[in-house]
């Protein structure tokens, strides 16, 4: 079954308890004054990420954007998945005309049920 796509206002993919939240290029995003704020998010750009970032913080949750500069969710997806990732993914996505095919296209690669995709549609 497939899961909804989220309403970031009230999106429980945002809710940890302590868990390593880790978000790559979107602080102004999802920073306490962004329009999606995560308390306790360790951000890092996705140029940082490999196994040693990944081993030191060990996080329960990768936040991103679908659209960054140099790479894409699905760019990152894919190392994720090269590297091993077994926690929840969360792309943050523009407002976009179909985005539950964007969800499907994104856990194709890899994740399933482990990602979300929250847009304002």
């Amino acid at each position: 079954m497939m899961q909804p796509v989220l309403n970031p206002k009230s999106s429980p993919q945002f809710e940890h308890s302590g868990d390593c939240v880790l978000a790559l290029d979107c602080q102004a995003l999802i920073d306490a004054a962004g329009p999606l704020p995560v308390s306790g998010a360790v951000h890092r750009r996705f140029a940082d990420l490999g196994a040693d970032l990944l081993a030191e913080l060990k996080p329960v949750q990768v936040i991103m954007p679908l659209f960054a500069q140099g790479y894409d969710a699905m760019t990152a997806i894919e190392e994720l998945e090269r590297l091993q990732f077994t926690g929840r993914i969360t792309v943050i996505a523009p407002k976009l005309p179909r985005p539950r095919l964007v969800e499907r296209e994104l856990r194709s690669l890899g994740p399933g049920l482990r990602l979300a995709l929250i847009s304002p549609n």
